[in-house]
């Protein structure tokens, strides 16, 4: 189930179209409720109007009934961050050929095989398992550029902000 919920926010942009893909972002999935964030209240309003189609949408895809409800918001820790951290410095990102030649551990891979093995559709299993292998290096890139781990809730956290991107806390 987890994996599913998992897939259902990569899935997202593609089950919802461009117009709403440039405006919201899922922010989190959890016993198959959605949680997503929208640029603007009207917007929220018209997803949470559209909620039952686009749980069908990502249900069908994810061939399951995975999504449950979908939970619009326009407030929160997000839009706080973005007001007071628009003029920081973007945090560094890797490039591809850095995460390209970072290896992973024989049993971290055995592991992201491990979750994909019970997604059923081969083209998402394989999506899911790149996805997966470039989350983790970008982690292991991440945690050797000063990125600071969270220690509510183990997120990564770029330089110099103070609080956790994820759940908010003070690091």
């Amino acid at each position: 189930m987890r994996v599913k919920e998992r897939l259902a926010a990569l899935v997202w942009r593609e089950c919802v179209g461009g117009f709403y893909a440039e405006r919201t972002l899922v922010t989190r999935v959890e016993r198959g409720i959605m949680w997503v964030w929208c640029n603007s209240p009207a917007l929220a309003h018209q997803l949470s109007l559209d909620a039952e189609e686009i749980i069908r949408r990502l249900n069908a895809q994810l061939a399951g009934d995975y999504v449950k409800e979908i939970r619009p918001t326009t407030t929160g820790r997000r839009r706080a961050q973005e007001a007071t951290e628009l003029d920081l410095p973007r945090a560094p990102q890797p490039t591809r050929a850095e995460l390209e030649a970072i290896r992973l551990l024989p049993r971290a891979v055995e592991a992201i095989d491990a979750e994909a093995a019970h997604i059923e559709d081969e083209a998402l299993r394989e999506r899911f398992r790149a996805t997966a292998i470039a989350q983790r290096k970008a982690q292991k890139w991440r945690a050797k550029h000063g990125y600071t781990a969270c220690r509510h809730c183990g997120w990564l956290t770029p330089p110099p902000l103070k609080h956790c991107t994820k759940c908010g806390r003070t690091l």
